[in-house]
């Protein structure tokens, strides 16, 4: 009898194609007993959109459920009446797509990232070219369903990790653990299974940073090597920079200790968002926090 982590570390290696968890890892979990628990997204645990009703019978329905959806290029022939103007809007479409119709129409729109790691910037431009087509479909759903609005909930969904690094991106964000947690109990065992893997495998399998950072370290690691002397993440980086309200908030209530920061080798002229771990140590000590130095431990980064 065989784990599923042995099979994975003796015959076929964990994918780590992003289109596997959205196209089906996420379904699986979202649409599991005939989508009995698809209402859980919209809950309180995660996208917070109230009451929602999900029928799946192909004669009695109110969800359209798509994964790697482009409208503008399924809107062809005579569906293409349906959205004109569409075509001059980028391609770029989330992961997951979802209409729900009752009581109230509702889009959800979920761009996921899983071991890509992309920079902010690359980032947020995907989404808001993502939000601009996602605004003119629910402009034009509004009428051929006659409402007066249909309620757009555009998430991004990604690692903790990532989550963390990623800081005011104009988008809110649900994470994969909590997506996780709010469908432990589904009946999808394996897939609950290859999930929890591959979070719990994100430390080794996420790609290297496109971004400014050149890795990531919890903040009372970064300070205790600079105390002990180790020169190898001198410049860190958290978004207002150092006189910003992120970093003041984080030190008066003392989660800057977990909180993973990006950090860098070299300095980045120029760049407000960085400043020296030496300058984030003395405005600790001003606020009366007590650091310790710790012996170096190389493979506390995770270098990118």
């Amino acid at each position: 009898m065989a784990t599923l982590d042995e099979l994975l570390d003796t015959t076929l290696p964990l994918n780590r194609k992003e289109r596997y968890y959205t196209g089906t890892v996420l379904p699986a979990l979202l649409c599991a007993d005939s989508m009995r628990h698809l209402d859980r997204l919209a809950g309180p645990d995660l996208l917070h959109l109230g009451e929602v009703e999900v029928r799946d019978d192909p004669e009695d329905c109110t969800v359209l459920f798509f994964t790697e959806y482009s409208l503008i290029e399924s809107a062809i022939g005579k569906a293409a009446g349906l959205y004109p103007g569409m075509a001059a809007l980028a391609k770029d479409t989330p992961d997951i797509v979802i209409l729900i119709t009752e009581p109230s129409p509702v889009l959800i729109a979920l761009e996921a990232k899983m071991f890509d790691r992309p920079s902010k910037p690359d980032l947020v431009k995907q989404l808001s070219a993502q939000k601009a087509q996602l605004d003119k479909i629910c402009e034009h759903l509004a009428g051929h369903l006659a409402v007066d609005k249909v309620t757009l909930a555009h998430w991004a969904l990604l690692p903790e990790a990532l989550a963390a690094a990623m800081p005011d991106l104009g988008t809110p964000i649900i994470t994969w653990q909590r997506l996780l947690d709010a469908y432990a109990d589904v009946d999808q065992r394996y897939f609950l299974g290859v999930l929890a893997t591959a979070l719990r495998r994100y430390p080794d399998l996420v790609s290297k940073w496109a971004g400014y950072q050149d890795g990531d370290l919890a903040g009372a690691k970064l300070v205790e090597r600079h105390l002990a002397g180790d020169p190898t993440w001198p410049y860190m980086g958290a978004q207002g920079g150092l006189n910003g309200s992120r970093v003041a908030d984080r030190i008066a209530n003392g989660t800057w200790a977990t909180t993973l920061y990006q950090c860098r080798h070299e300095a980045l002229p120029g760049n407000p968002n960085w400043f020296s771990v030496e300058e984030f140590v003395q405005r600790l000590a001003a606020a009366g926090v007590p650091v310790v130095a710790l012996a170096p431990t190389p493979d506390d980064a995770k270098i990118g």
